[in-house]
């Protein structure tokens, strides 16, 4: 379980990921979807996304047994379904913004507001 912060720094990953340090350096270089920014101290610091990453990366590899390659394009694939997802959801909230706004304004007329 992932502690409920939004940063990590480099040495909290493996007590919270089961990986060691030398892997996630590694898929650091492999997996441009785990981006750590340089924190004020000079230190990588991890967003709760990238955490995520890593464990999503750790079961693809061993326990769903797919190599990189493939990982790679399992990952590739559920951002894109994530960011359409994201976009339909932004979609119908505005709709529905929209439909909200048009019965104020009828009310609004109506009642000579």
């Amino acid at each position: 379980m992932i502690p409920n912060k939004s940063n990590f720094k480099f040495q909290e990953l493996t007590p919270i990921t089961g990986v060691k340090p030398y892997v996630i350096r590694f898929w650091e270089t492999e997996f441009p979807e785990i981006s750590p920014i340089l924190g004020d101290s000079g230190q990588k610091l991890y967003a709760r996304k990238d955490v995520e990453t890593i464990l999503r990366i750790k079961k693809l590899l061993f326990d769903e047994k797919l190599t990189i390659p493939e990982a790679k394009i399992q990952l590739s694939n559920e951002e894109s379904v994530e960011r359409v997802a994201e976009s339909t959801e932004r979609q119908s909230a505005r709709m529905l913004l929209q439909s909200a706004l048009t019965i104020i304004n009828e009310i609004k007329f109506t009642k000579r507001w």
